[in-house]
């Protein structure tokens, strides 16, 4: 038996955050889902945190720098939320200075409601 599709009515709705990572060590994929869970979870509590449906959908290494003989890798991720908790977000992510005692900067660029107008408008240089 075939599943049935969700009418798009009946979806929940997500917007997208462009975000702008700066962080002393190499951060994959699979390393920036936790670290954003953690930053909310500290702020927010799991209770209000578990509304948010954050998920990384893009992640891409813009460039790698050193500083004072301290390497400097500049990302740019694209991370899904929920409807209207983008802003919960973003002052949770704000909040996140350290990682594994190596320093993080998460500065949140944009938001959007297409994974496809965030890059463009936000990650492509044009």
């Amino acid at each position: 038996m075939k599943l049935k599709v969700l009418p798009p009515t009946l979806r929940k709705n997500h917007h997208y955050l462009i975000l702008d990572i700066k962080s002393e060590v190499e951060l994959s994929l699979e390393e920036m889902l936790p670290i954003c869970w953690d930053a909310c979870i500290r702020y927010w509590g799991e209770n209000h945190s578990s509304n948010f449906d954050l998920w990384i959908m893009r992640h891409y290494l813009i460039e790698e720098s050193t500083q004072n003989d301290e390497p400097i890798f500049n990302y740019k991720t694209v991370l899904r939320c929920g409807r209207s908790y983008e802003n919960d977000v973003r002052v949770a992510l704000s909040t996140l200075t350290r990682q594994n005692k190596k320093r993080i900067a998460i500065n949140t660029i944009g938001v959007s409601g297409t994974i496809k107008s965030g890059i463009s408008k936000f990650i492509e240089e044009k």
